[in-house]
């Protein structure tokens, strides 16, 4: 039979074991390499710092010793002394000494030779400065070489280097690798056993959690777990148990709340159906009360319209009254002078007569203006609002506003021609109304027409009151104005909007200026464009 804690290994679920003793076993490794990488520079510099101490204490030995010979250029005693050095101490392989002038003296354990100053491998700066370093031999291998410079009473007299055997410094630094190892071996033997029965003793109760979960999320709500840990797994094990109780009462619960909810769908769908079977009616009864509560608006709008043009005519007719006036007037006063001919009355009644034709053309002119027309057609946007424009011609002269239009005379727009003049009729009496409200000297009004691309800008600005920002959003809601009782009927903004932006497809913004405000217009140009819209 296969021990638990061995099957517990070798489930594939449970990698999470195999993660916990790789990441055990990778930090011990670390640390091991770290141990070594920090100790083997150590141990190596302990051990140069042997050698600079020997080559030292050699240097000065030889100094002391050699100062007179080499002051007199008394080679012998050098020679004889160094060699008794070398055979004293077997790690020095040879002395090299170089003075400024003379001849040089190497002197190793197989001889010694003269040399020219010239010949000996010494560097310029080796006069001034002590070096030392492991270099490479000629025959093979390594050598620490030590270098330092010969003064007497302060003056340099010359150099010397000393090469020391470095075998016993190489069989130092191996024999500290191979203990290194030793102990990296054993700590890796003695630690990883230890780390395995941790990692099992932490992952085996979660392993046994974890499949206890996959048994609750499938539906066994009477799975319960049996850890008896006095730490932080016994709590979760403890936890998990009390989860799995709560979700088994919640599922009772669930199941009363079903049981209800099947009640409540059912009355719902009755209660539903009723509805369907009330919902064409209720349908047509809205569409219904939509339809007359458009109408009502449109017919107010007209009567508003009406009001206007009642209003223009009244202004367009002033002036001819009054020449009419004039002339029964001189009618009257030749009579009763006796100055009437038949010349002068005959002159007077074709006055009277044109006056009376030019009255007439003015009704015929706003009739024309207002006549419904529903059939949607190419129309020229300047035509369209140079009659608007002729409407209240009067009532701007008699209140010296100034209307400038500037509008290119080759644009061409798609709709129904009255509607689209009954807008401009509409900004021009609220801008009007604007400029009066405000008292301005100098009251302005400004149609400004530009093509931009497939869309045509219109521009209607004054300088005027402006709109209230509190008050931007509400000035399209039906009824809504701000004009005094009695002079405005909410309605004009509301159906301008209605005939833009749904009859013919554009765009409708207000937005205040400096001083005044500006309606702006976006409409498609090209027949094509609405029709797509």
């Amino acid at each position: 039979m296969t021990p638990p804690w061995l099957s517990i290994r070798l489930l594939p679920a449970n990698r999470m074991f195999f993660r916990v003793f790789g990441v055990f076993g990778s930090l011990l490794l670390a640390m091991t390499i770290l141990y070594g990488l920090l100790i083997i520079p150590l141990q190596r510099d302990s051990l140069l710092k042997v050698l600079y101490s020997q080559a030292t204490t050699v240097s000065r030995s030889i100094i002391q010793a050699s100062s007179d010979a080499m002051l007199t250029d008394d080679f012998g005693f050098v020679v004889e002394h160094n060699l008794q050095v070398l055979q004293n101490n077997k790690s020095i392989q040879s002395v090299l000494i170089v003075p400024r002038r003379g001849s040089a003296l190497s002197i190793s354990t197989s001889g010694w030779e003269m040399l020219k100053t010239t010949e000996a491998p010494i560097n310029p700066a080796d006069y001034d400065i002590e070096s030392y370093d492991i270099v490479d031999a000629p025959e093979g291998g390594t050598r620490y070489r030590y270098i330092t410079p010969i003064r007497f009473s302060g003056v340099s007299w010359g150099v010397m280097r000393i090469d020391f055997d470095t075998s016993e410094y190489e069989a130092n630094i191996n024999e500290m690798y191979q203990q290194i190892a030793y102990i990296s071996l054993f700590t890796l033997l003695a630690i990883l056993p230890i780390g395995y029965f941790f990692a099992l003793w932490l992952t085996r109760p979660i392993a046994t959690i974890s499949q206890a979960a996959s048994r609750v999320a499938s539906g066994e709500l009477d799975t319960h777990v049996e850890i008896k840990r006095n730490d932080e797994i016994g709590d979760l094990s403890h936890s998990f148990n009390q989860m799995v109780q709560a979700l088994a009462e919640n599922r009772r619960k669930l199941e009363n709340v079903n049981l209800d909810l099947e009640i409540k769908v059912t009355e719902r769908t009755q209660a539903l159906d009723e509805l369907n079977r009330t919902l064409d009616q209720r349908v047509r009864d809205e569409i219904s009360k939509r339809k007359e509560q458009e109408q009502l608006l449109i017919h107010q709008s007209r009567l508003a319209a009406m009001g206007e043009m009642i209003g223009a005519i009244a202004h367009q007719w002033r002036q001819p009254l009054n020449a009419l006036s004039l002339v029964l007037q001189n009618i009257h006063m030749q009579y009763r002078t006796g100055q009437l001919t038949e010349e002068s009355m005959r002159t007077m009644q074709e006055k009277a007569q044109q006056l009376i034709q030019r009255m007439s053309q003015t009704i015929d002119e706003f009739r024309n203006f207002f006549q419904p027309g529903k059939h949607a057609e190419t129309f020229n946007l300047q035509h369209a609002i140079q009659a608007a424009a002729d409407i209240l011609e009067g009532m701007f002269k008699n209140h010296n506003i100034e209307l400038r239009i500037d509008c290119p005379a080759d644009i061409q727009l798609y709709g129904v021609p009255g509607e689209f003049s009954q807008v401009i009729l509409n900004l021009l009496g609220n801008a009007r109304d604007a400029v009066l409200s405000a008292n301005q000297p100098q009251p302005t009004i400004r149609i400004h027409v530009k093509s931009m691309g497939a869309q045509v800008c219109i521009d209607v600005e004054d300088n005027g009151t402006g709109i209230d920002a509190n008050i931007m959003h509400k000035i399209y809601e039906p009824y809504f104005t701000t004009k005094e009782e009695g002079k405005g009927t909410g309605i004009g903004l509301y159906m301008t909007k209605m005939i833009i932006e749904n009859n013919m497809h554009g765009h409708l913004a207000a937005s205040s200026l400096e001083q005044g405000a500006r309606i702006r217009i976006m409409l498609p140009i090209s027949t094509e464009a609405v029709s797509a819209a």
